[in-house]
């Protein structure tokens, strides 16, 4: 068996199939590589508490948008592996895809204001338990509603206003 590192200089994790792992260990008195001490050494309350933020669940399209976000950081700094960012986006993805057909049933059960009425509690509460992300999105460029005129065949837009 050739290997690229010295044996001592190996990480030690082995798979189910018992082969080692071919990378280099991240410190001497270490003994496994970067993604592995990563996964044996990262907290999953802590990240999936980074990833949640304010949100207690998934369940608005702010939420999901805030997760993403946050996975995004995560994956970009090591702390989440590549391929459980992968995964992870891919059901982000899911989940905002179906908030659509969950709006609709809530809506169907309970009635268009019931469900209005709860999307801006569950917002309103999750921003002031977390000043930090309320005093982001205050920072946030401001959005305004673009006016749009109808200006028919022939039509000047001068002459669209009546």
């Amino acid at each position: 068996m050739t290997s690229k590192q010295p044996p001592e200089n190996r990480c030690t994790h082995k798979t189910a199939h018992g082969r080692r792992c071919t990378m280099p260990t991240v410190a001497p008195d270490v003994a496994l590589c970067l993604p592995h001490w990563q996964r044996q050494n990262g907290d999953p309350q802590t990240v999936s508490a980074e990833l949640l933020g304010p949100f207690a669940e998934l369940t608005t399209a702010t939420a999901v948008n805030h997760a993403l976000a946050k996975l995004f950081s995560l994956v970009a700094e090591g702390r989440v592996p590549s391929r459980d960012g992968a995964v992870l986006a891919y059901i982000g993805q899911l989940l905002l895809n179906s908030l659509a057909a969950v709006r609709h049933e809530a809506e169907l059960a309970r009635g268009h204001d019931k469900w209005h009425g709860d999307l801006r509690r569950t917002l309103r509460e999750a921003l002031l338990s977390h000043p930090d992300v309320l005093a982001e999105l205050e920072d946030a460029p401001q959005v305004r509603p673009v006016e749009v005129k109808y200006v028919g065949p022939g039509q000047r837009e001068e002459d669209s206003d009546g």
